[in-house]
Formats: C-alpha cells, structure tokens, sequence
C-alpha cells in the first residue's frame, strides 16, 4: 500500500510526465543537440560530432558543512537570506580570506559566502584549515560538495579502509557496509517542484551604477562526479559589457572564461561559447580541455579533495566585481562515496535507500528492485511490443555526422536488408556496406549535405528504441553485450527522452551508459560514458566530459561479453561495468523526465572513421546482445508506462 507521501511523489511525477508530452517529439532542432555519441578529447582533431546522443554531443574539508550542491557552507554562522533565497554575505576589503559567515541557502541550497575584492584568496580557514584540499583523512563529519560526505572521515588513526574478509550481520556474502553521512546533518535542500532546473536562478536584479560590475549572482552546483564538477550563475550587469569571468578555487588556482576566447578546433571553440552563454562552467572539462586553455591535465580535481569556488565579472575597462558566493565542493571517491540526506520533490523524506547502501556492487542492492522490463532476444524476431526499429526523428534526420542508415525492418518489410540476426540466445546488429541495388529505397535525407562533410547513408545498420513501447523515471538499467571490435563502427546504448519538456521543465536528459569506439583512432579502446540535458534558460545542451573506463584485467570490452548498467536515481547517477561502480555522479541536474531504451550500431561518424568498404573481412560490422533489463523500487514503479 503506497503512503501519503509515495502518492505525492507520485502525483508530482504525473505532472510532469504531462507537462513533458508536449508536441516536439523528442525533436530538438539544434544541430549541436542529438543523441547517441559521447564526445573524445579534442587531441588536436575536431571531433565536435561525438557529443554522445547526439552530438550533445579533477583537499579534503574538515568542516561539518556541507557542500554547494545544495548544502551548506561549513564555515557558515548566522541565518540571514536575501529576497532572492540566496544569502547575503556583506562584502569585505581586499585582503580579506573570502569565507562565509553565514549559513543561509540559495535557492539550490548552496551557501553564500562573503563577497570579497578583487585579488582576495578565497580560501577556507576555518577549523584551522587553509582549504587547499587535504590528503583525504579528514576526522571530523563534514559532507562532501556533491551532498556526499567525505569518505574518509573516521577515527584517529584508522584510514577510512573496511575490511571486507568478514561480512557484518545484515549484508550480503561479501557485502562491505556503506560509508555513513553524518546521521546528525539536516537534509540537503532540494530544487523546486515549479522551477527544478534553475531558470528562476539565472536573472541579476540588480543594476550596476557605474566602476564595477555586478557581482555574479546565485553561484551554485549542478552536477558533480569523482573528477568534475559544473557549477552556474547569473550573469553580471555593467554600464559597460562584461567580458570575462574569474574563477577563484581555494587552492590558489583561477580560471578564466572569456567572451573572445578561441580555439582552432570547432568541438571546442563551441564549448567555449556554450560556457559563456549559459554562465556554466566544468571543473575541468577533460574532453575538450586537457592540454589546452585551462589545461586539465595540470589543473583538474582529483577524487575524493575538497575545494570551495567563487566567481567574479570583468568589464570591458578591466574593472573586476566582488567575488560571489562561495560554494563548496568534495569530488566523490572512486566507489563506496557516502551520501547524505539530500531533498527532492521525487523523494520520499523517510526514503534512505542512497544512505544505506553500498553502491560498489550492483547485487548489493538489487534485492530492493523488481523487474520491470527485459528481453533476452531468445527469440527469432524482434519484439515488436517492446521495440521500434527506429529513432524518434525516423528518417527525417541524420545526427552527428553518421554514415549508415537505420533500417526499420518492423515497419519497411521490403526494404531488402534486415540487419537484425537472431542466435537463439542473443540478437546480432550487423551493419554492411549499402549494395547498390539498395539506393533507390534509402530516404531522401540521405542526399542531404552532410555539416560534418561526409557521405551520409554508405551503411547499412539498424537501432532499437523503447519509445512509446516502453519508458520509466528512475531505476537501474542493464545489458549485457559484446560491443563491436570493427574500425570505424561505434556500439551504443543510452536513456534518452522521449519529450524535451517545455518552459521551466525544459530538460531533455540523456544518460550514456556505455558507448565504444572499434580500434578507436583517439586514443584507447576504453568504454565511455558520459550525461547531456538541455539548458533550461538557453536552450542549448550542456553535456558532461566524457568519462571512461579502462577493462581492469588489460583486455578489450569487444574481446567478450560484459554488462553495462547504469544506476538512476533522484540527483544520482552510477554507472557499472560487470556490476561494479566505475563512475558517480549527482547534483539537481540529473534527469527527472521519463526515458525510454535505445541501442544501435554506428557505422562511421564525425566520431567514428568511415569503415573501409574495400576490406572485406571487415563487414559485416557486429554489435551482440545478451539482455536489456530494467529494474525499479517499488517508489517509482508507477512510472513505468508500457505502450502498443
């Protein structure tokens, strides 16, 4: 029987599950906005196109505070907040370290720290820490910047380690007992119900008189994971223009983003402009940035270290503001990070399933699920009441540059190829080169002028998508696959939204859980996993670095069979290989619209080399798969909708 407050998450979440079914189907018109690809490190080349789906495609603190994610700063004393839910802090004199005094919370949630002058420091000093980051055994109970406490928090003289050789009474065999939060910590506030994803946060009410500009407003953080962060702000005013801002981290290190900045590279001079239209910037943004500009190789975060960040504007004379607010942020340990109590309008207040477990391991925890949707592909066709054998958009568009053209052999029996194969145990996407004789039934946007400059439709390849079949708002989501070893062939499978959303509720989230580069002309074949939503006040999606994965035992993941799985939860994202956490992330930007599957088989790209059609013990190009499964507790098992 659901309680009152199951029902009214419940409820909110069918407003919103309305709300998103306006008439945009999924389309977003920005040719920088499409799913499906996970975007590479520059490296020099222009890879703009790999932004997965689509084209969307680094001291620890010693303080009881907690984190910018909406938490509070630890060095925060009094109460006070301004009209705008963040607080005031008075600004003080050059010279002065830049720490909070107050305790009040904007409306994310982060605190507000004293504004301070231009060249002040910035830096914690609190509890007689200089908030450069620690060696991560800290001993007292502060939580972490991403509403996670600090892992390594623990008695003098122990290192935060468990031993594992012995299972305490309640786990499972071989369980490890998560790493608690502070059980005395109020719970991190929570975005909105009417505005989740900040637009009502992006607007500088006031006016600048002249010298200075405005200092940035409502400094806050919107994702974190174990080695970036985002953060945002309201852009400054000037009687003049602004030109740049000043990113201040407490351990010394300032970033600047600049309205002129460029880069030869299209992937990222357009980060560049996307960080200054929407005031958003990532800490550190490897993808694009590793040895250039802000040079993440050198500059970047690392697990499980502390820092706190403002913010100042500079104008077109080179008058720089008083700093923002200050907010703080801890980047979550490699596994096992604790999680504190966080509010979320999706989240029943007596829920503590995040606190209590351990997420290391997937089969740690999924005795609370139950199974909501599967396919073993035992069969000898494709499902039809679980699957469309096209995309969203059908073939009215092609995205990121790629060359093979989806057959949708439900719907187009004649076509002449079907690229499905079925084993008996599993489903085999075999893409090939497009037979001549087969030109005349491709669509007429395959003779559309690439903007990648590449010969569209030179493949043939088919995809998978549960939309309108199958979609869901928070669960685990697993496959097992043998992703495709073939030069220039790109396996993916990601949650993608069926409806961008509309006004405040704008969010188009997309979660790659695993996409894989054959003989990946970039660098290693690792596994990648990234995150795109759109901007809710720009209309532009922001997306996460690409994260990857090396195969721990030196092999490669197209060598055999290996599960991908992908936890999503309220303000929280883990993703799995073989059942064991790789990478974590949370923050108010993580989707809370209703997703649906998608799998398919890329057969070069503005990402993926164009396969060579003359090596004929290359094709067919092969994508195989086990099983998709997705699971959910019983909170947010009303969420599942099950179509024709």
């Amino acid at each position: 029987m659901k309680t009152p407050a199951k029902l009214l998450a419940l409820s909110l979440i069918t407003a919103t599950l309305a709300a998103c079914s306006d008439d945009n189907n999924g389309n977003n018109t920005d040719p920088q906005n499409d799913p499906g690809t996970t975007a590479n490190s520059d490296a020099g080349s222009d890879t703009d196109g790999s932004a997965t789906t689509g084209d969307n495609t680094d001291g620890s603190a010693t303080d009881s505070g907690t984190d910018g994610t909406g938490t509070t700063d630890g060095t925060a004393t009094d109460s006070g907040t301004d009209g705008t839910g963040t607080t005031d802090g008075a600004s003080t004199d050059a010279g002065t370290d830049g720490t909070a005094t107050d305790t009040g919370t904007d409306g994310t949630g982060t605190t507000d720290s004293s504004a301070t002058d231009a060249g002040t420091d910035g830096t914690a000093t609190d509890s007689g820490t200089d908030g450069t980051g620690t060696d991560g055994n800290s001993t007292d109970s502060g939580t972490d910047g991403t509403g996670t406490t600090d892992g390594s928090s623990t008695d003098a003289g122990t290192d935060g380690s468990t031993d594992g050789s012995s299972t305490p009474p309640g786990l499972s065999d071989g369980e490890v007992p998560p790493e608690l939060p502070d059980p005395f910590a109020d719970a991190i506030p929570g975005p909105s119900s009417s505005d989740p994803f900040g637009s009502l946060l992006e607007a500088d009410d006031e006016s600048a008189t002249g010298g200075i500009p405005t200092a940035p407003k409502n400094l806050r953080v919107d994702l974190v994971s174990n080695d970036w962060a985002e953060i945002n702000w309201a852009p400054s005013n000037d009687d003049g223009e602004v030109v740049e801002y000043n990113i201040y981290r407490s351990d010394g290190h300032v970033y600047t983003v600049g309205r002129d900045q460029t880069d030869p590279v299209g992937g990222t001079q357009a980060e560049i402009d996307k960080i200054w239209q929407t005031t958003s910037f990532i800490d550190c943004n490897y993808t694009r940035f590793l040895d250039r500009l802000h040079v993440c190789a050198d500059n970047g975060p690392t697990p499980g270290n502390t820092y706190s960040y403002q913010v100042t504007a500079v104008d077109d004379e080179g008058n720089e503001s008083l700093r923002s607010n200050s907010v703080t942020i801890t980047y979550h340990l490699e596994q096992n990070a604790p999680i504190p109590r966080y509010e979320d309008f999706y989240l029943d207040p007596s829920d503590d399933f995040a606190q209590r477990n351990n997420f290391t391991q997937s089969e740690w925890f999924l005795d609370e699920f139950d199974l909501m949707f599967a396919d073993e592909f035992d069969g000898d066709s494709i499902d039809s009441s679980k699957w469309n054998t096209e995309l969203v958009w059908a073939d009215n568009r092609i995205i990121n540059g790629e060359q093979q053209y989806f057959v949708d052999a439900l719907n187009d029996t004649e076509f002449g190829y079907d690229p499905f194969r079925f084993t008996g145990s599993s489903l085999v996407i075999e893409s090939v080169p497009v037979p001549d004789d087969l030109r005349q039934n491709l669509p007429p946007v395959c003779d559309e002028e690439d903007p990648f400059g590449v010969d569209r439709c030179e493949f043939l390849s088919g995809a998978l998508s549960s939309h309108d079949k199958y979609g869901f708002i928070y669960g685990y989501v697993e496959g097992r696959m043998k992703v495709s070893s073939g030069a220039g062939a790109l396996s993916s499978f990601y949650l993608y939204h069926r409806y961008p959303g509309e006004g405040v509720l704008r969010h188009a989230p997309e979660i790659d859980i695993v996409e894989y580069l054959g003989e990946n002309p970039f660098g290693d074949e690792d596994a990648f996993q990234t995150h795109h939503f759109a901007d809710v006040t720009y209309d532009t999606i922001r997306s996460a670095p690409t994260m990857n994965f090396k195969n721990p035992d030196g092999s490669l993941y197209s060598d055999g069979y290996h599960t991908y799985g992908v936890l999503w939860e309220p303000q929280l994202v883990i993703w799995y290989i073989d059942g064991v956490e790789i990478k974590r992330m949370t923050g108010p930007m993580v989707g809370r619209q209703p997703m649906n599957i998608v799998t398919y088989l890329v057969a070069g790209s503005g990402w993926a080399p164009t396969p060579d059609v003359n090596d004929p013990d290359l094709f067919p190009l092969q994508y195989e798969i086990d099983y998709i499964r997705v699971y959910q507790r019983d909170a947010y098992q009303g969420t599942s909708s099950y179509g024709n």
